[in-house]
């Protein structure tokens, strides 16, 4: 008790040394407890999955399209059997359906939707209110999905309509998991409500728990070789346990269903992770050089004490509980940051990071372990100190001043490293943003405002397809009438949209040469509305029928075929690319050479680092999608939604669409780049902020210990300048070393971060002329009082004095 009295009664004393330490340490905590939290977040991704290691999803490519799948359908194309039946210890099947439609009470609403079987629930938890499952009419809803729809009503025992005429009812409400899930959905039907497969009309998507000791490699190792399947593609299978299904960069290049499907980059955690490091490592050198400053002030008193006879354990356990009061005043401080700024935390990392066990587990490490850490080396400095030495040299130890001279160095080689690369990420984001794309990318709409043409919708009755056929043409009919809008087209974005990935294909040309490329299916109206500029031939004004296709390409696919003029390109699939009916007999197009119509100027359908892709497109009249693409008269944005609005009202008896601005999409690809930079510049000015504070702190105790030197030196005659020149120059020193290491350090860093960028803005000079420049500037204006105070001491006070 009464070592806890004197380290309060010191750290009290010391109020100034005191207060700068935990100021500086808190907000390097704060800021490392918020980063952490996200991290560990993120790396339990899907954890609500039963044994998640075990569990595995077959990733199916053809022809270099990957998607999640099945190799148990009946149509996987497989020519072996890749694992026995006695390998698996149980299964699921699901199917996904973003922006789809259900009715309740004669109103539609647009919903996320998961078809899944029973056996779902046993590879995942999800806590429930009510009962699983059982009849195929059942339905699960979220909560969320139940409190938009119903309110505080009890949603349980509720009727929703669903296309091919079935009646649901909500059986139980699901809440969220306890951790992020990287598949998201509002409602769950059961998969026994239509037949298989063909009832759902769409591919399903198996989940496979292997037995203990089954050797998944081994089995990739024969699925993951591409075969030749019957309709003249290739076709391979990787399993993928569902722990890396978040982390699945195919997948996520892919970005099909963002409002269902979840992924993320394990090296942009890598950056943040690294960022998080520096920050903390930032904040204990601080912590521990102030702490020493303390020391120093009282070396002459362990001297004396340790003649006295005391003890390395007694020294250890002081210095521990002063580490301990202040960790913990700063820790408190930290949480109270964290709980202020919560909500511009989770929008800054564009997460909703939840409280669990992990927050007070953290900050349990951080209380035990961080007081030793800062403990260690001031104790073993002291502890094995002369008495002799600690007495005489008390203020004037060499050696303490080339350790604080060296924590400072680190501290401003971190500063400056943050400031460098906060500066170049924030002109590549200005580069990547501010770079046309190469397509028209303001007030161009993608709005979902026609149900989508339900599976079998052929076995609905006449009066319902009638109705179905007669509210298109007349939401198709308003569209053509609406003032505010240019050019519209029915087409779904993930296949038809300017960011759309394409589906990849063999071709080959008139000299027998092969490219998978990427292809994109897509009517006359797609150029109109993105403004793509034809560089030579033309198209046609509309295109009837799909039973042939026009093609044109892109310059970077021409170049890639190794033609020069579109008159001499031609090209065809190695497999069929579509197929007709013709006089009752199927007819597989795409077989026969085909003319190049037109060339498509080259532009970025991605991110702009990948750069520009060589794209065929096959264009056809428009199909019949529920998502409409709509550019809208400049300055009417709007005035369209709400005209839109009252067209769902009139027809659909709701107002109730989904929508996006295509500008909002090209946002979001770049959403990580956006977060680097702003944790980069927060973070880089919390590390200036805190460097600062350590640089104050040091800074009053070591002019002050020269305060004899500086007033035997006016005795002697010398100048202000010359004050100023002895008094800056250690600091001088320190902030130039940090210079020297952090420029290489920073560009090798850059080199390596874009080392895979096709685009990229390149290094510029000036972000370290700039980064220096803030460092020098905060540093002087830091040091500037209290050097300008020693350099106009009264000499002949200070020689008396001291």
């Amino acid at each position: 008790m009464k070592t806890l009295k004197y380290a309060w009664r010191f750290l009290v004393r010391s109020k100034s040394y005191t207060v700068i330490n935990i100021v500086g340490l808190s907000l390097s905590l704060a800021c490392t407890i918020i980063l952490v939290r996200y991290i560990h977040q993120e790396t339990r991704v899907n954890t609500h999955c039963i044994d998640a290691e075990n569990v595995y999803i077959p990733l199916r490519d053809i022809d270099g399209n990957v998607f999640a799948g099945s190799v148990s359908d009946g149509y996987s194309g497989a020519d072996t059997v890749f694992y026995s039946p006695e390998a698996v210890k149980e299964k699921a099947r699901f199917v996904t359906f973003s922006n789809d439609n259900v009715a309740i009470n004669g109103k539609p609403y647009t919903v996320q939707l998961l078809a899944a079987d029973t056996a779902f629930f046993h590879f995942f938890t999800y806590p429930l209110s009510g009962t699983p499952m059982k009849a195929p009419n059942d339905v699960l809803v979220t909560r969320q999905f139940a409190e938009r729809v119903f309110g505080k009503e009890n949603p349980i025992g509720e009727k929703l309509s669903y296309s091919g005429g079935h009646l649901l009812t909500v059986c139980g409400v699901l809440d969220e998991p306890t951790c992020k899930s990287s598949l998201t959905f509002d409602i769950v039907l059961n998969l026994e409500l239509k037949n298989g497969e063909r009832g759902w009309g769409k591919m399903l998507v198996e989940l496979i728990r292997f037995m203990p000791g089954v050797d998944v490699d081994a089995i990739n190792a024969i699925s993951n070789i591409y075969r030749q399947a019957d309709g003249g593609y290739r076709i391979r299978y990787d399993f993928i346990p569902v722990s890396e299904l978040y982390w699945n960069k195919i997948l996520a290049a892919k970005a099909d269903a963002p409002e269902m499907w979840h992924y993320s980059s394990r090296f942009h955690l890598w950056v943040l992770s690294c960022v998080c490091l520096l920050l903390l490592l930032a904040g204990i050198l601080n912590f521990v050089n102030i702490y020493l400053v303390f020391m120093l002030k009282r070396s002459k008193e362990y001297g004396i004490r340790k003649v006295f006879g005391m003890r390395g354990r007694t020294l250890f356990f002081q210095l521990w509980t002063e580490n301990v009061l202040m960790v913990l005043i700063a820790l408190f401080f930290a949480w109270f940051f964290i709980e202020m700024f919560s909500g511009y935390a989770n929008r800054l990392l564009e997460s909703n990071v939840m409280y669990t066990a992990f927050d007070w587990q953290l900050s349990l490490a951080i209380f035990i372990l961080l007081p030793l850490l800062t403990t260690i080396y001031p104790y073993l400095k002291y502890n094995y100190l002369p008495p002799v030495v600690s007495i005489s040299t008390i203020g004037t130890s060499r050696q303490s001043v080339k350790t604080r001279t060296l924590f400072l160095f680190v501290q401003y080689s971190i500063t400056l490293l943050l400031i460098i690369l906060s500066l170049y990420f924030s002109n590549h984001l200005h580069f990547l943003l501010n770079t046309p794309p190469g397509f028209r990318t303001e007030g161009i709409l993608y709005a979902d405002l026609m149900p989508k043409l339900p599976n079998q919708w052929w076995e609905d009755s006449q009066e319902i397809q009638n109705k179905r056929w007669h509210d298109r043409e007349v939401m198709e009919q308003k569209l053509n009438e609406c003032p505010y809008i240019e050019h519209w087209f029915a087409g779904d974005t993930g296949r038809e949209g300017i960011l759309s990935a394409g589906s990849m294909s063999s071709m080959i040309n008139d000299k027998g040469g092969k490219l998978n490329m990427a292809m994109m299916w897509v009517t006359v109206d797609f150029f109109k509305l993105y403004g793509l500029h034809i560089v030579d031939g033309s198209l046609p004004d509309e295109v009837n029928g799909h039973a042939d296709y026009l093609v044109a390409m892109n310059k970077a696919a021409l170049k890639a075929f190794g033609y020069t003029r579109r008159e001499d390109a031609f090209v065809k699939g190695e497999s069929s690319l579509w197929s007709s009916i013709s006089n009752g007999k199927i007819v597989e197009g795409g077989l026969s050479l085909m003319p190049v119509q037109a060339i498509i100027e080259d532009y970025y359908s991605g991110h702009l680092t990948a750069g520009k892709k060589p794209i065929i497109y096959m264009i056809s009249s428009a199909g019949i999608n529920a998502q409409c693409q709509i550019s809208c008269v400049p300055g009417k944005e709007k005035q369209l939604v709400d005209y839109l609005k009252k067209c769902r009202e009139d027809i659909y008896n709701s107002n109730e669409f989904d929508y996006r601005w295509l500008k909002d999409d090209i946002r979001a690809l770049y959403q990580d780049d956006r977060r680097i930079v702003t944790v980069f510049t927060l973070f880089a000015t919390i590390s200036i902020f805190v460097s600062a504070l350590g640089l104050f702190g040091l800074s009053l105790f070591d002019i002050r210990q020269r305060y004899r030197e500086v007033a035997i030196r006016k005795v002697n005659g010398a100048r202000l300048r010359n004050l100023y020149s002895i008094l800056f120059r250690k600091y001088i020193w320190i902030i130039g070393g940090a210079t020297l290491l952090t420029m290489p350090l920073s560009y090798y860093l850059i080199y390596i971060y874009t080392s895979d960028f096709v685009v990229k803005t390149p290094v510029s000079i000036s972000i370290f002329v700039i980064a220096l420049l803030v460092v020098v500037a905060i540093s002087a204006g830091t040091l500037f009082w209290q050097v300008n105070k020693a350099a106009r001491i009264n000499p002949a006070e200070i020689i008396k004095t001291e």
